[in-house]
């Protein structure tokens, strides 16, 4: 029974100050974490696409270098074929 006189005590107490000036930084407080809120998921977001992007751009960087060492690789082997061919070329050729 005591709490219930203390709490009217406390309310009665409370609507005797002016609230106004609290419920006005309350509701700028409620605007700033709305804003907030707003801008984290603009920013998860972006962050998001972001990483999309950079996966896509990873994965089309590593088929061009896998594309590239393929092309490397057969270069390679054609260049030592023609290179056996001149040696065969030349091994044949009698010396004067």
């Amino acid at each position: 029974m005591a709490k219930v006189f203390i709490f009217a005590f406390l309310v009665m107490a409370a609507a005797c100050t002016d609230l106004k000036p609290m419920e006005a930084q309350i509701a700028d407080l409620q605007e700033q974490v709305n804003k907030l809120q707003a801008d984290l998921a603009k920013s998860s977001s972006t962050a998001s696409a972001a990483n999309k992007a950079t996966a896509a751009s990873a994965s089309a960087a590593a088929g061009a270098a896998n594309k590239s060492l393929s092309i490397a690789e057969s270069n390679t082997a054609a260049i030592e074929a023609l290179n056996a061919k001149i040696d065969q070329m030349f091994k044949r050729r009698p010396t004067d």
